[in-house]
């Protein structure tokens, strides 16, 4: 089997260019991006990377950051393309490149990401990515990534298959409509079931007259709306709606515990927080067993035009 192919490493004095081509033209280029780093949860990224690659047919471009120029920086890289081949081989993905660059992990993902259809990093990490979730490299891809993210925790057991369950949150908020699309996408690729949950904080269980409260009217109402003509794109995903109150991150850490995905818009509610990335979307990274999915409202355009896929 052909081993991935990887570009010669950078050196002190050279380009931290690609050899692969720099991004930065007008549209898509296609593929996953995959924050390498050494670790397990690295290493776990990989594998999700590589399978979402194989179902969608794209490339996977490893890439590892090393944030000086120093040689043995260079050559501990080389270990970790070493490292990330070896299990790119075992997953028996050929068509890959690796590629070692310099700079901060952060920074340089989301450049390499920028016209890629998905970035796919680990919730912890060593080295480059040595810090927690809620630190540095993964916050600030989760912020400002301007494709498609998803954050792999170290409780993702990949070895025991899939659930069949894909869960997205549904706030209202202008990401909303393109993470249900994204969800619909992926449940169809996966043949699972698709479960919108929509979680009201602090709901009445009923009105005072006994009737069907308004927040139950409101919540299917907003559902909905997040629907829209996502059905009939994906006619074969069989889907569900769940809405009872609750705090969000709790209740979509539950479905976590036995969904293949969740995915969550990037921004809830201007109310919820002053910050790009929604509170909700920064408490569910830490609690999820399983991947989580971010989609920024800006990649609605691009996701939708793709449509129904072939």
């Amino acid at each position: 089997m052909a081993r991935p192919t990887r570009p010669p490493p950078h050196r002190p004095g050279r380009s931290d260019g690609p050899s692969t081509g720099e991004a930065g033209g007008g549209g898509r280029t296609g593929g996953v991006v995959v924050g390498l780093d050494g670790s397990a949860d690295g290493l776990l990224a990989l594998a999700w990377a590589t399978d979402l690659a194989r179902r969608r047919h794209w490339t996977v471009h490893g890439v590892h950051v090393v944030g000086t120029a120093a040689a043995a920086g260079f050559d501990d890289g080389q270990e970790v393309l070493e490292d990330a081949a070896d299990e790119l081989a075992r997953l028996g993905c050929t068509d890959a490149v690796l590629e070692l660059r310099t700079g901060q992990p952060a920074e340089v993902l989301l450049d390499v990401s920028a016209t890629a259809d998905a970035l796919v990093i680990g919730r912890r990490g060593a080295g480059g990515f040595a810090e927690l979730l809620m630190g540095s490299t993964s916050q600030v891809c989760a912020a400002l990534a301007r494709t498609s993210l998803v954050v792999v925790p170290d409780t993702w057991k990949r070895d025991e298959g899939e659930l069949g369950l894909v869960v997205v949150g549904v706030d209202g908020s202008p990401s909303c409509r393109p993470a249900v699309g994204f969800a619909f996408e992926t449940a169809a690729e996966r043949g699972a079931e698709l479960v919108l949950v929509h979680v009201p904080e602090d709901a009445p269980e009923t009105d005072a007259d006994g009737t069907e409260p308004r927040w139950q009217r409101n919540a299917r109402a907003l559902v909905t709306a997040a629907l829209d003509d996502w059905p009939d794109r994906y006619p074969d995903v069989v889907f569900r709606t769940h809405y009872r109150p609750g705090h969000p991150v709790q209740v979509l850490a539950r479905h976590s515990a036995t969904a293949d995905l969740v995915v969550v818009g990037g921004l809830g509610r201007p109310t919820f927080t002053p910050l790009r990335l929604g509170s909700v979307s920064r408490g569910l990274l830490l609690h999820s067993h399983c991947p989580v999915a971010i989609i920024h409202a800006e990649t609605a355009q691009a996701l939708i035009a793709k449509g129904v896929r072939s």
